[in-house]
């Protein structure tokens, strides 16, 4: 049987918001991917955490975006320098890291 103009621009529209959705979830990803290893490299370097703090002072417009990422924002000011004799973390830094990663899964 074959398909009225009104079923295949009806298909070809059901097509395109599959695409559209699938296209949004992958871009999604991948700012969660960026994301995650900005806020790593930002705890580990000061000039890069000093870059990313600036960029949210300037950029974050909306209260709730501020809301938001108020916690992140506070524990990276407070990061201290990371330990530059052995490069390894101390104690307190990974607990640091370990309560500020809890902090933002709540």
């Amino acid at each position: 049987m074959a398909q009225t103009l009104d079923q295949k621009i009806a298909e070809a529209e059901d097509k395109l918001a599959r695409l559209r959705e699938q296209s949004r979830r992958t871009e999604n990803g991948q700012k969660i991917i960026l994301g995650g290893m900005l806020i790593h490299a930002a705890r580990k370097d000061a000039k890069i955490r000093a870059w990313l703090l600036e960029e949210a002072e300037k950029s974050i417009t909306r209260e709730v975006d501020k809301k938001r990422l108020a916690p992140l924002l506070d524990t990276l000011r407070r990061t201290p320098e990371p330990n530059q004799e052995s490069g390894k973390e101390t104690v307190s830094e990974a607990l640091n890291n370990i309560l500020s990663d809890n902090a933002m899964r709540d």
